[in-house]
């Protein structure tokens, strides 16, 4: 018994594609019908590429006209076909179960998912470069900086209009107080921006009395501390 045990473990594994199964749902595929896909994958991969419904129905708990009902529907909606081949050898003809529509579908689906997702991002990228450039802060930050604003930064300074609230003259006044102090970097800035905004400064002038307050009761250490 053991040995009839231990001959059946050798028959080996069905190797089914991770990436189908974490996305068979998003393809609309139902359970019923990946278990039989997965079963036609099993099938194959023993050498027989046409098995008979007889042969589906043994290994799966669903009588024949629904295997048929299911193949019929797969092959309307293009997952699979069925193809018909010649034997080289023999002439003979033979027809099996071609997958490959189904692994074209999964390509298309991971390729359309990644072209939304970068058109989100793009989406963003504009919404900041406009509402920046609108207030005419993209151009003052990239002259300050010297060059180009990243995608990082272009999207701070969104975050800084839409989001926080902060008024053009405070992110400008902000942005001038980090040049003073050599640090012309967009964390650095923002840490001045939650600093005034801990102390409710809400104006460019509120800001200066504030900076300048802060560098008479400084220490020299303290003065090498970030805000």
């Amino acid at each position: 018994m053991n040995r009839q045990i231990f001959h059946a473990l050798q028959e080996g594994a069905t190797s089914v594609s991770n990436l189908l199964l974490k996305t068979y749902k998003r393809l609309s595929l139902t359970d019923e019908e990946m278990m039989l896909i997965i079963h036609l994958l099993s099938f194959q991969q023993v050498g027989n590429r046409f098995p008979t419904i007889q042969q589906l129905e043994n290994r799966l708990s669903m009588p024949s006209m629904r295997l048929i009902q299911l193949l019929q529907k797969l092959i309307k909606e293009g997952w699979l076909t069925i193809d018909e081949e010649v034997d080289k050898q023999t002439g003979l003809r033979y027809e099996n179960y071609n997958l490959e529509p189904l692994y074209q579908k999964l390509a298309q689906c991971l390729k359309d998912e990644e072209l939304a997702v970068m058109e989100t991002v793009a989406s963003s990228r504009e919404t900041a470069v406009g509402t920046a450039e609108s207030t005419g802060l993209y151009n003052q930050f990239e002259q300050a900086f010297g060059r180009p604003l990243s995608p990082f930064e272009i999207e701070t300074l969104h975050i800084w209009v839409e989001q926080d609230k902060y008024s053009e003259e405070l992110i400008v006044a902000a942005l001038r107080e980090a040049a003073a102090v050599g640090k012309l970097y967009i964390r650095y800035i923002d840490r001045i921006l939650l600093e005034w905004q801990r102390q409710k400064i809400s104006s460019a002038e509120e800001a200066r009395n504030y900076s300048l307050r802060f560098r008479r009761h400084s220490t020299p250490r303290d003065q090498r501390q970030p805000l």
